[in-house]
């Protein structure tokens, strides 16, 4: 059991994503509806969340996209 929780911590799903979250991506915002074990429910919108789409996605992907997106320094 020690080295399977060790193996789920691991990994570049360091980010904890949590239900109301925002993020800015240059012009899109990303709305996380719905966090669960594994995965995540978010939204993409330009300026306003109405008649969206929700996105489901594995964290480790989501977690990914974001470090992505990052402006560099």
């Amino acid at each position: 059991m020690k080295h399977r929780a060790a193996a789920a911590s691991s990994g570049p799903a360091s980010t904890h994503f949590q239900k109301g979250q925002v993020w800015k991506i240059g012009e899109v915002n990303l709305a996380v509806t719905s966090v669960g074990k594994t995965l995540v429910h978010y939204k993409r919108y330009t300026t306003q969340p109405r008649g969206v789409r929700t996105t489901l996605s594995l964290k480790s992907d989501l977690a990914k996209c974001l470090v992505n997106s990052r402006p560099s320094p």
